[in-house]
């Protein structure tokens, strides 16, 4: 079956979902285990009133979730004589838990809530989900993402300003749905298997995208449906995952069409390869467009590694739990090529190989110019060359 690369892994932050109102007390929190704190006992809500709390609920499995722990931690320890405390909630089982603290540097307390509890009590649907807790326990924030702006304010204030929202624009639909849902976080959810599949079948729909900030892909496959989405996508980035490509340099868009689309698919379909063969039909008729491939000489940047090491193993190879502290050659791959603008390639001593990712983060990552990926990698045995080859690159045209 083809492999599908997701670009980033949608674990629902894209939509924000407030579950207990803001200004309501917080509820209690009741931890079975705690780690990161020097005495080991369990903290309370109700032992640290007068201090400002954040309860960020998380997954070991979600990746912007890891991704915001250098930041978080850098918050933490920049304001905890303030007293601003982090509590990392999250209900994996104890054993993954301690292998990926083993592997990730994480300053702030990190909470066990096996039996979900406190994921109950706080109607947690979506991670990251975060709380801000004020000194008096009363909640003053909800979302996916907190600021240093707001870690400052309440500090400050015993209060976080709540941006006003914007009137919604028309969207243009094409599927069947319920009235009050909105069906890219049905989509979601569906694949996060919080909600039931057979439901939406034949459940199709592109529409012009509510945000512009590319939100990514993920795809699915669940008792032969097969669920696509794709969230706030230009067509460059839409016909990278149509023919799966590393980044959008592969694509050339010569048309004048510059919107961002969501694309929501759940169908029974024999394959993955047949929705995304759907999709592509869909979005070139209706949007009068056509993707050329051509076959090109370009000089690619090959990386390959030069002596196997525990640095760099196999999804199969990395210990129970310790997944997100390892990131995959093909997203260092992508992470180049967007932001040097030149075309990569793996050989295949590379070949579906992940990398300990400690000093290179998702969020550093993000943030690193070309020559401080690619020193990482040359630590970590990766070693680059450069040689001519024939390739093919996707021009997206008017008809």
């Amino acid at each position: 079956m083809r492999k599908i690369k997701l670009f980033i892994m949608l674990c629902v932050p894209l939509i924000a979902f407030s579950q207990i109102n803001i200004g309501t007390k917080a509820p209690e929190i009741q931890l079975e285990a705690i780690y990161n704190k020097v005495d080991n006992k369990i903290p309370t809500l109700e032992s640290l009133k007068g201090e400002i709390v954040v309860l960020d609920f998380w997954a070991i499995w979600c990746s912007p979730c890891v991704a915001a722990f250098p930041e978080n931690n850098e918050l933490y320890n920049k304001y905890k004589e303030q007293g601003l405390h982090f509590i990392a909630i999250t209900d994996d089982p104890k054993e993954k838990l301690e292998n990926f603290l083993k592997k990730v540097k994480v300053d702030f307390w990190i909470g066990r809530d096996e039996d979900k509890q406190d994921f109950n009590n706080y109607q947690i649907i979506a991670r990251p989900q975060i709380y801000i807790i004020n000194r008096d326990g009363i909640i003053v924030y909800q979302g996916s993402t907190v600021s240093e702006d707001m870690i400052k304010e309440v500090i400050a204030t015993n209060s976080v300003t709540i941006p006003q929202k914007g009137e919604t624009p028309k969207v243009i639909l094409n599927g069947i749905f319920g009235p009050g849902e909105d069906p890219l976080y049905n989509d979601i959810m569906i694949m996060l298997g919080k909600t039931p599949s057979p439901q939406l079948i034949d459940h199709f729909i592109i529409r012009p995208s509510l945000d512009t900030i590319w939100g990514g892909v993920g795809c699915k496959i669940i008792d032969g449906f097969v669920g696509i989405t794709c969230y706030a996508g230009k067509l460059e980035n839409i016909f990278q995952l149509l023919h799966n490509l590393s980044s959008p340099i592969w694509i050339k868009n010569n048309t004048e069409l510059n919107a961002t689309y969501d694309i929501v698919y759940w169908k029974k379909i024999e394959s993955i390869e047949k929705a995304l063969s759907e999709i592509e039909q869909r979005l070139l008729n209706g949007l009068s467009i056509k993707c050329d491939a051509i076959q090109s000489k370009e000089n690619i940047n090959i990386l390959s590694l030069h002596k196997p090491n525990e640095a760099v193993k196999k999804s199969e190879q990395i210990e129970d739990g310790a997944y997100n502290a390892y990131t995959s050659i093909s997203t260092f791959v992508s992470e180049l090529e967007n932001k040097s603008q030149q075309l990569y390639s793996i050989d295949e001593s590379l070949q579906d190989m992940f990398i300990h990712n400690q000093g290179m983060e998702w969020e550093k990552l993000y943030n690193a110019d070309v020559a401080e990926i690619l020193d990482f990698l040359k630590a970590k045995g990766i070693i680059l060359k450069q040689e001519i080859k024939t390739i093919t690159l996707y021009h997206i045209n008017n008809k």
